[in-house]
């Protein structure tokens, strides 16, 4: 159960980790940042995806709806399940599962091949339990580093 939660946070937690592409610098002690909302955090995660996937401006603009919702639903479902831990993780599992078909049925299956491997990769899988490790192991053309 730890672990089925844990990956579900991390899946989640995922999205927000394609916007650090660069060290974060250290912050003053005497001045805070305020923290992000929603919104930035979800233009930041398309941002990223955007550049590492080559998303066009109309698929960009569907992710970001995707990712602002699925983060407001998680949101919402942490605060409705705070008290029942089971049933936040089976929310959890509806959201990210929606969000993938939602990523799914916009990204090509190129975008999408890419955006899973990425994610992966992340999460700590290993490339052998990985959705499509063959196709790592060949090379294939299309495929890039981030």
């Amino acid at each position: 159960m730890k672990k089925l939660t844990f990956a579900l946070f991390f899946a989640l937690a995922s999205t927000a980790s394609f916007a650090q592409t660069t060290a974060a610098k250290p912050k003053a002690k005497t001045t805070q940042a305020a923290p992000k909302t929603m919104e930035q955090r979800a233009e930041e995660i398309t941002k990223s995806m955007a550049s590492h996937l080559r998303l066009t401006p109309d698929q960009a603009q569907k992710v970001k709806a995707i990712n602002l919702t699925s983060m407001q639903h998680a949101e919402a479902a942490k605060a409705k399940y705070l008290k029942d831990p089971r049933q936040m993780v089976q929310q959890m599992d509806v959201i990210s599962e929606t969000r993938l078909s939602q990523l799914k049925d916009v990204l090509s299956p190129v975008q999408f091949q890419q955006y899973q491997q990425r994610r992966e990769e992340k999460m700590g899988v290993p490339p052998e339990a990985q959705s499509n490790p063959t196709s790592r192991q060949q090379g294939l053309p299309y495929q890039e580093s981030y």
